[in-house]
């Protein structure tokens, strides 16, 4: 199973809120970058951030659901 970045945060917490809710929406996510992230938040920029990926079957779902829940947000 190939892993694909669905997106890149500035905070593990930021990440943890979609991945909650990709996850009640049955899609499995995987957080990284997330200790380098909380350890060295001023250097964050750097290190790449906090990825928040799904498997690539999963993708198009997943990108769907994450556009759903920030425009839920917008609205």
């Amino acid at each position: 199973m190939e892993l694909i970045t669905l997106k890149i945060f500035n905070t593990e917490i930021e990440a943890e809120i979609l991945k909650i809710f990709l996850e009640t929406n049955n899609i499995e996510t995987y957080v990284f970058g997330n200790i380098l992230a909380n350890t060295y938040n001023l250097f964050n920029n750097t290190s790449g951030g906090v990825h928040l990926k799904v498997s690539e079957n999963d993708f198009e779902k997943a990108n769907e659901l994450m556009t759903e829940f920030y425009n839920k947000d917008n609205q």
